[in-house]
């Protein structure tokens, strides 16, 4: 497949946008499209025990049939992982030159070490979802912590943290 530049529509639980960003479409299928992008956010943002930078590869994997989407964090355009960072979704949108996802606040990071932590809890709970929606991404998280082979083969988990 050649590399296409495609846009990747981030909104929020209501379908409205938040923001938008290009990057090169590098592998699909019919439920599944990888994306090589770079963290366009402003200079520095810190989340938990990494910092993101402008410039930081991102190998995004967004699911037609998942209720998340994952982001493989390099530290610049070097092979070394800072993390997986995993955002609850409803299942993505494709078109053919782009990506939908709402986000769903909640997030789970994981370490290259196996460490995991998830991440804006109190933001989740305050949204006014369906009570199946919020059971669905809590047996989510769930799944990925049984099956850490969903985020990368090999790794184990380590004891994390709900807080």
């Amino acid at each position: 497949m050649s590399d296409q530049t495609i846009t990747v529509f981030k909104q929020n639980h209501l379908g409205e946008p938040v923001f938008h960003w290009e990057g090169e479409l590098i592998a699909e299928n019919v439920t599944f499209r990888l994306v090589r992008a770079k963290f366009s956010g402003v200079d520095a943002v810190p989340v938990d025990k990494v910092v993101f930078l402008k410039g930081d590869l991102m190998l995004e994997r967004y699911y037609s049939d998942r209720w998340y989407n994952l982001f493989e964090v390099h530290q610049g355009l070097s092979d070394r992982v800072k993390c997986w960072y995993i955002n609850l979704s409803q299942p993505a949108q494709f078109t053919p030159s782009g990506i939908i996802w709402n986000d769903l606040a909640l997030d789970l990071v994981v370490y290259p070490d196996g460490m995991y932590r998830l991440l804006d809890e109190d933001e989740f709970n305050a949204l006014r979802l369906e009570p199946e929606v919020r059971k669905r991404c809590l047996d989510t998280i769930q799944e990925i912590l049984r099956e850490p082979d969903l985020i990368k083969q090999g790794l184990v988990f380590q004891p994390g943290s709900f807080d």
